[in-house]
């Protein structure tokens, strides 16, 4: 480390030469308020010792313009000084000193002080060190991160917009959303729906969405039925994920008819919501994708039927487990009578967003814990 000593005095430079030496320090010496500017450029100490009065100006005015050359590094300020009144004292702090040592000094005082100066320098260069590296990391996860949503955001541009058929709401808890709800019309005019919700959310719950997202698109083209689609899926999930994580799912097929085929593992159930505001349920029987091996899957399919203006509504649990600012869970009974006064509108896209108005005004400013996903469908 490198001591700047600036004093008009030649003792007081021997006296902290010979101190600061023993300390292990280089020293550096100036004799006047433009010789110490010119030391300080060249040389960049690390601690400077200053007189208050100098050749050539003041010591409070060094400080101050010595901490505005450099204010991204830390330097020590001490001021060694024969003035030693509370006002000489109070105006050397506020031009940015960090210590003062009266004149005259005992050798072991000054080497104290050092000596605590030094391991504080080394504590913030260290703090530095550590912020840099995380500064560095946080651009190279935002990098990350925004790489996996260009991903992401290119795997939904083959799901369905929002139609008059189908509605799609999606509200992440972080940055990344680990529900996927994909959608896509077959040539025979059937839809397929899969609604997903994988374990945890963020980054990590996100990581299977790429390969079902291709799986499910290339089933519906090759109008691979629900139960084989399951399995694949499956199979895809089991390969890919670790042990604790695993996606519960619906699989849907709703023909022109009005016909519902579905595979359902892990989700809460489904609403059919009717249109005389009765509602009947579709179950999820089985366990989650990702758990269980291909002799154990389970691949029955269960039947339902909707007509004109019935509505199936499918959601995440989420929804059901959000909380209010009394931490109170919405609950699946409050969720059924909003879905039975929402969907009451003829208007899907309207009726999306008054369910999605109510769930907000429930919300109010508490946070949100997990992904929510929020899809409903209507005849093709």
């Amino acid at each position: 480390m490198k001591l700047l000593c600036v004093d008009s005095e030649p003792v007081y430079q021997e006296i902290v030469s010979i101190c600061a030496q023993k300390e292990d320090m280089e020293v550096i010496t100036a004799s006047s308020y433009d010789e110490a500017i010119k030391s300080y450029e060249e040389h960049k100490p690390d601690i400077v010792t200053l007189e208050v009065v100098l050749q050539g100006g003041s010591g409070q005015e060094l400080a101050k313009r010595l901490k505005a050359l450099d204010p991204e590094r830390f330097v020590p300020i001490i001021f060694l000084t024969s003035h030693i009144s509370d006002a000489v004292m109070n105006a050397c702090f506020k031009a940015g000193a960090d210590d003062f040592i009266p004149k005259p000094f005992n050798e072991m005082l000054f080497s104290t002080r050092i000596s605590t100066h030094k391991r504080q320098i080394h504590l913030i260069q260290e703090m530095y060190r550590k912020n840099r590296e995380l500064t560095f990391y946080q651009a190279m996860i935002e990098r990350e991160h925004k790489m996996a949503h260009q991903v992401l955001d290119h795997i939904l541009t083959r799901s369905e917009r929002p139609s008059q058929k189908l509605a799609i709401t999606r509200l992440s808890a972080t940055n990344f959303n680990g529900d996927l709800a994909l959608a896509c019309t077959r040539s025979d005019g059937a839809r397929v729906v899969f609604v997903g919700d994988f374990t945890g959310h963020g980054l990590s719950a996100s990581i299977g969405a790429l390969p079902v997202a291709q799986a499910f698109f290339d089933g519906v083209d090759h109008h691979v039925g629900l139960a084989d689609l399951a399995i694949q899926l499956n199979r895809i999930l089991l390969n890919i994920l670790p042990d604790y994580m695993f996606c519960a799912a619906y699989i849907i097929l709703i023909r022109p008819s009005g016909v519902i085929e579905y595979w359902g593992g892990g989700m809460p159930n489904g609403y059919i919501r009717r249109a005389d505001n009765s509602v009947d349920y579709i179950a999820s029987s089985h366990m989650p994708l990702g758990i269980l091996g291909v002799n154990e899957f389970e691949t029955s399919i269960e039947i339902a039927h909707i007509d004109e203006l019935d509505t199936l509504v499918i959601a995440s649990d989420g929804i059901v487990e959000l909380k209010n600012a009394d931490h109170e869970m919405l609950g699946s009974n409050a969720m059924e009578a909003l879905v039975v006064s929402s969907y009451a509108d003829q208007d899907l896209e309207k009726a999306q967003e008054t369910m999605e108005a109510h769930l907000a005004a429930f919300q109010g400013k508490s946070e949100q814990l997990d992904d929510i996903t929020l899809v409903a469908i209507r005849k093709v």
